[in-house]
């Protein structure tokens, strides 16, 4: 009772606190129809059943996977008992966050913290706190600690939390959105795997304070470029800079005025041509030798069979059937 009280009493802080801050930038809600596609004419379709056993995966290891209205991915985790719906985020830099919508889980309150955007300009301030146990997808970690945080500051819909990538640093993660599985195995995946229907990209070490998130380096419209993977945006954008000379079309979709319209990107030597991609400045920091031009957010990454390998830092990608 007495934790559920904290909780309560932290919930209604954070409610004054967002008020104070103001509505952020939102990076995954938009809450818009998803109009995105993706064409590939160098990779060759694939089904559930020839991924799972293509990758390995045990009929065990395989789960369901669920989808917030915005169409980021959800996962279902137990923190000390009480069992909810996380948002699958890999833009989630360290440990978990859960927000004031969530149902009240027994935690322990360490700290206020600052949080922060991507390009280290203030976005609010969290409760940093400690669990005695968290089970994601099958495997159980202890004495965890992660943030709980006012949804405002990072989205225009309520939503429970996120889970990133500090749960698979030794396991690799599949996601199959059409399919509606993700698969996890600690074991590595095989090197020999068909070219025809997959693409092996090799992710970048980014600076620390971006811990385990995902980059790779890849061809923007026909420029050097990084390009960042996050589940957690529910839209995909280019950096204007990148965007000269692509189709133009002007429609009011949120806060995006501007869409982009067949823009190629090279990923693993395969050219993916992606149109509707919404254009907005990309501010990730510094710390990077070529620009960050392109941020893939779930829309896109939608069209894929997404493996994530944070251990071999290794990203593959199949389409589909």
């Amino acid at each position: 009772m007495q934790s559920v009280m904290r909780l309560l009493d932290i919930q209604r802080y954070l409610v004054l606190a967002s008020v104070a801050i103001g509505l952020s930038c939102a990076p995954f809600a938009i809450g818009q129809a998803t109009e995105t596609t993706v064409v590939s004419t160098t990779l060759e379709s694939t089904t559930f059943p020839r991924w799972s056993r293509d990758l390995g995966y045990h009929k065990d290891q395989l789960y369901p996977l669920a989808f917030a209205a915005t169409g980021c991915p959800l996962v279902e985790v137990s923190i000390s008992g009480v069992k909810l719906s996380l948002m699958f985020d890999t833009g989630t830099a360290r440990g978990f966050l859960i927000t004031n919508s969530a149902p009240p889980v027994p935690h322990r309150v360490e700290k206020r913290t600052e949080e922060l955007n991507a390009d280290g300009s203030h976005r609010g301030e969290s409760f940093r706190i400690r669990v005695d146990s968290m089970s994601v997808l099958g495997k159980v970690f202890r004495n965890i600690t992660g943030s709980l945080s006012d949804w405002h500051m990072f989205s225009s819909e309520p939503f429970n939390g996120t889970v990133g990538l500090d749960f698979f640093l030794d396991r690799r993660v599949t996601l199959d959105y059409g399919a509606r599985k993700v698969g996890v195995s600690s074991s590595p995946v095989s090197r020999k795997l068909d070219n025809k229907r997959y693409v092996s990209i090799d992710l970048i070490q980014p600076r620390a304070s971006h811990a385990n998130i995902l980059y790779t380096r890849a061809r923007v419209n026909g420029r050097e470029a990084i390009v960042y993977f996050d589940t957690g945006y529910s839209v995909s954008f280019i950096d204007p800079s990148f965007a000269e000379g692509l189709a133009r079309v002007e429609r009011q979709q949120g806060r995006f005025k501007v869409s982009r319209q067949h823009v190629p990107v090279e990923l693993g030597g395969r050219t993916f041509i992606i149109d509707e991609v919404r254009e907005d400045t990309i501010s990730r920091g510094t710390g990077f030798d070529t620009p960050v031009a392109l941020v893939l957010g779930s829309d896109v990454l939608s069209h894929f069979i997404v493996t994530i390998d944070a251990r071999a830092k290794r990203l593959i990608l199949a389409v589909p059937k």
